[in-house]
């Protein structure tokens, strides 16, 4: 719903202003009436969009700052304006100013939250709603605070494993451009005088020729396809080649998998936690899920437990789920200790995809080494092997 700011009178004469949310212009004045407010002035509060993102370390330090405020005995309100003060992200800075002021004006702080989708997720807002309902707001806060700096953790350690592999990679397309480009040239008329070449040496002067000759081409038909792609990214045949596409590669599958039914886990076993009931916590780890078919397995399993059957048949049905992870919510789910076995579920498989990230960067290093060696020595055959059989000849 979209938020309108107001200047109106109250019943004894004194001046209120705030925001307050509404189908439309007449919804929001008829919301003030039945506050008691007159209003004065009601308009459509256009959001500032803040350029950047919010990383996952600035969102950690967040939370975590917050929860030592208010441990600290600060209030709540006070705690957000330090906190939209002192940010350095652009972004998180202008949503705290904003939620400092909807929690001002009367709304609860996961109504604040829920109000930034787009920094705050749903499995967030909902553990700060039972913090609060709960009164143990600081321990839910410093819970996601972990959550999130483990979260942080992950993609750094993916990213440092990438980063030397992605460097050996350009490279070695960078060797190959040059030699098709600069250095394959300059042998070019020499090789070409009549004698008959092999057959590498043929591909090689073709390949050459080609791109001096349709660069811009190439350039162009290779911008064209990333434009395509980025313009039709939330087409449901890409959605669906981008969420399938790691499962179907043999080495990356299985820690593809892994990490997303650890998130899943991680996500459902913190709302159970955080005393959230199992519909609710469903439903919204069903958004979080993060693959199409586990999504639509915790849906079917929703259904399934509103109608007072287990969970596991239908996320089996979903074929995303291992047996042993099936097995592990089976004898959870009857032994009525869903929660604790989820976080375990969660951390077992981190520990795996950690392991096996390491295992593959290991791998992956000596396989790029042996396959650029594999070009270039191709590329240096190819051009010394004509000029062994003209030695010969002449010989």
């Amino acid at each position: 719903m979209p938020d309108f700011s107001y200047t109106a009178r109250g019943p004894s004469g004194q001046k209120h202003e705030g925001v307050v949310s509404a189908q439309d212009h007449a919804a929001a004045v008829s919301e003030l009436g039945d506050r008691g407010l007159v209003p004065l002035q009601v308009r459509e509060r256009t959001r500032r969009r803040s350029r950047g993102r919010v990383g996952t370390s600035a969102l950690a330090r967040f939370y975590r700052q917050l929860a030592d405020l208010l441990r600290s005995g600060v209030p709540l309100l006070r705690a957000l304006r330090l906190l939209a003060n002192q940010s350095s992200n652009a972004k998180l800075a202008a949503a705290a100013e904003d939620i400092t002021q909807r929690v001002t004006e009367g709304s609860t702080l996961a109504e604040s939250l829920a109000r930034h989708d787009q920094i705050f997720s749903d499995v967030q807002c909902a553990m700060v709603r039972a913090g609060e309902q709960g009164n143990f707001l600081e321990d839910v806060l410093e819970r996601i605070a972990d959550n999130q700096e483990h979260a942080a953790r992950m993609r750094s350690q993916v990213v440092g494993a990438l980063v030397y592999p992605m460097i050996l990679l350009v490279v070695g397309l960078g060797v190959v451009v040059v030699a098709l480009t600069v250095l394959v040239p300059k042998f070019e008329g020499f090789l070409a005088n009549g004698n008959a070449l092999p057959p590498s040496t043929r591909l090689l002067l073709s390949a050459s020729a080609t791109i001096r000759a349709d660069w811009p081409w190439l350039l162009l038909v290779a911008v064209a396809a990333g434009v395509v792609l980025f313009v039709f990214r939330h087409h449901p045949i890409l959605l669906r080649l981008r969420a399938d596409g790691p499962l179907r590669i043999p080495v990356a599958s299985g820690v593809v998998r892994a990490a997303i039914t650890a998130r899943f886990a991680r996500a459902f076993g913190t709302l159970l936690d955080n005393g959230i009931g199992l519909p609710q916590a469903l439903a919204i780890s069903r958004d979080a899920a993060g693959h199409p078919r586990l999504s639509a397995g915790v849906g079917k399993a929703l259904e399934r437990v509103k109608e007072g059957g287990s969970l596991v048949p239908p996320l089996a049905d979903s074929g995303f789920l291992d047996p042993d992870t099936l097995e592990i919510l089976t004898v959870a789910e009857e032994s009525n200790a869903l929660a604790p076995a989820l976080g375990r579920l969660a951390g077992g498989l981190e520990r795996r995809v950690e392991d096996r990230l390491a295992l593959m960067m290991r791998l992956v290093e000596p396989i790029l080494l042996l396959a650029m060696g594999g070009v270039v020595f191709f590329i240096f055959l190819s051009l010394v092997l004509p000029m062994l059989k003209m030695n010969s000849t002449v010989s």
